[in-house]
């Protein structure tokens, strides 16, 4: 039996609901299913009562969760005495927003492993506004999200990158002039309830304002990209998405009408933290990038 498998167990017991301990142990819910599955059958005992939906569990389960917590206290103490009285040594939790993962994600556990190996990340990744609440809450300790917080926030925030903001058409399109883009052809807007798809859309939305058909909404960056490189719509995301995997077919550009690069929108990318954890925040956005760590601290409330 593994430690991992009663942790699991224990998140089961707390959210009282498989879907939200996958969540929160950043696990598919096939995965914890299986999971509990080997428990009852490692322990020969029935845990939860499947007739419920969700699951209950039963009085034997609810006796296991005293004999479980108190497993997994006694190995976080052992860990809490074997490992070096330093602050960076330990487990930490943090998210990512999608349109930052795929790009700030594998350097980040590449620079971490050769310059923190006394630390161990659990990642996840979600909305701002999820993320948020759950640094907020104490589900995770810091949040790579679009920033920047509101203004008397109670969480703290280092600015990682600005990057601007730019429209991106398929390359045959005569124009580079969005409003006149918005009535020959759909508008690829990232899904509006995400923070950066707020600012999009606070953004098109002068634009769109004779607009001949509905924006088309995803939640895939590349997703949205690929129908620019089909012909089937045009977009406004962040350059550095663009780059990453635009081709021959794709056309960037701010607007038609001669405006510099120095007008183009920006997207913040922040990490956010609770209060006490700014020097601990400090250190994880130098592992974020070198030219990010230094960022300005914009902390709040």
């Amino acid at each position: 039996m593994q430690t991992r498998t009663l942790r699991t167990f224990l998140a089961v017991a707390r959210a009282e609901s498989f879907a939200q301990a996958a969540h929160e142990q950043n696990m598919t819910l096939s995965a914890v299913s299986m999971q509990m599955k080997a428990l009852e059958e490692q322990l020969g005992a029935v845990l939860f009562d499947r007739a419920f939906r969700p699951p209950r569990l039963t009085p034997v389960g609810r006796r296991l969760t005293e004999q479980a917590r108190a497993v997994v206290t006694a190995e976080d103490a052992l860990w809490q005495t074997m490992r070096p009285r330093d602050p960076l040594a330990g487990d930490f939790r943090i998210g990512f927003i999608n349109t930052a993962s795929v790009r700030v994600l594998p350097a980040f556990l590449r620079r971490a492993g050769r310059e923190r190996p006394q630390m161990r990340f659990q990642l996840r990744t979600g909305l701002t506004h999820e993320l948020e609440a759950d640094v907020r809450a104490g589900r995770l300790d810091f949040g790579v999200v679009t920033g920047p917080v509101e203004a008397g926030s109670d969480l703290g925030s280092l600015t990682l990158a600005t990057e601007p903001l730019r429209f991106a058409c398929n390359s045959a399109e005569a124009t580079r002039d969005p409003a006149v883009l918005a009535r020959a052809t759909p508008f690829l807007q990232f899904r509006p309830e995400a923070g950066i798809g707020r600012l999009i859309a606070r953004h098109i939305a002068p634009f769109l304002q004779q607009a001949s058909q509905r924006p088309i909404v995803l939640d895939s960056v590349d997703a949205i990209l690929e129908c620019v490189k089909e012909g089937v719509g045009f977009t406004l995301l962040p350059a550095p998405d663009i780059a990453r995997t635009a081709d021959a077919r794709v056309a960037a550009f701010w607007t038609g009408d001669g405006t510099g690069p120095g007008q183009e929108p920006t997207r913040e990318l922040s990490l956010v933290y609770r209060p006490d954890q700014r020097q601990i925040a400090q250190s994880v956005a130098v592992l974020l990038g070198s030219d990010q760590g230094g960022g300005q601290d914009d902390a709040g409330g």
